[in-house]
């Protein structure tokens, strides 16, 4: 979970940065396409089942497009139209979708505890977000595309979750990957911009390669398996970590600002991490 907190967290700045020079379209398809064959060939390598059993295809398709497709373009276009930080803490609403999904579909009734961290949790993001971002270049809609993604995540990692799967978690990460990307492509064939490669910035550089390697390759390879070793809601609510991680990470590497209602998101958020941890410790 702690690589999983230090991977996406610092994504956040890092995709900022890769937008400099990338459009929305080209970025996504890039680092779909290639992590997808990065992760199938790992598990390929490894001596491990690559095709997926005929009567799982639907239930992956179903996950891919949740977990990858909708997730990867709402986030995306989240740090673009909003910010880095503030994109980090509206995704991490996840773990309130994750909650209210995995009730009915997995029948993972929330403990008193994990709702007093849920609590907690949901009022830090609130404190955070409760301010003027009208300096931004379109907050509404970058807010909403984020929300979007944070729901549509939450659900995919419980439709995860439901499913007894054959396949390793680093062949089902790619699969995830591979096929959330054939969307991706599309819209790039029609909306994406071409690129000067001879003018891409080094830092876009940079911010692409934390994607591709860290925030992708490794990330997937770690949350596939957090998501076995857990209940969904201790999962998701472990997430929580992250937009902090994101919004440190975002104040260090872009400048942003980091005041009084981020530190109080900060203690609201870890105090919840504590209940959670907790609560997974004593069943």
């Amino acid at each position: 979970m702690a690589v999983v907190w230090f991977c996406w967290g610092f994504s956040y700045p890092a995709t900022k940065l890769m937008l400099g020079s990338f459009d929305v379209w080209t970025s996504r398809s890039l680092i779909m396409v290639i992590v997808g064959a990065t992760l199938l060939t790992m598990g390929s390598l490894s001596g491990k089942k690559i095709t997926v059993p005929r009567g799982q295809r639907w239930n992956l398709i179903i996950a891919a497009f949740l977990n990858m497709t909708v997730f990867q373009i709402g986030m995306t276009l989240g740090v673009h139209y909003l910010s880095a930080g503030r994109t980090a803490v509206i995704v991490y609403t996840m773990p309130l979708w994750i909650m209210l999904a995995a009730w009915p579909l997995l029948g993972e009734r929330p403990t008193l505890l994990r709702l007093c961290a849920l609590g907690l949790g949901l009022i830090g993001l609130h404190v955070l977000m409760n301010q003027d971002f009208g300096h931004l270049l379109d907050a509404g809609f970058g807010a909403s595309a984020t929300l979007v993604a944070a729901i549509a995540f939450g659900l995919g990692t419980v439709w995860v979750k439901r499913c007894v799967w054959d396949n390793d978690p680093t062949v089902l990460a790619g699969w995830q990957v591979v096929l959330g990307a054939l969307p991706v492509v599309a819209l790039w064939s029609v909306l994406g911009k071409s690129t000067d490669w001879s003018t891409v910035a080094f830092e876009s550089w940079a911010g692409l390669f934390f994607n591709l390697i860290f925030a992708n390759v490794l990330a997937y390879y770690a949350w596939f398996r957090v998501i076995g070793a857990f209940p969904a809601t201790v999962t998701g609510l472990g997430t929580l970590a992250i937009p902090i991680v994101g919004m440190l990470a975002s104040a260090l590497v872009l400048g942003e600002h980091v005041g009084w209602r981020e530190l109080t998101a900060l203690t609201l958020i870890v105090s919840a991490l504590a209940l959670n941890l907790w609560s997974a410790r004593n069943g």
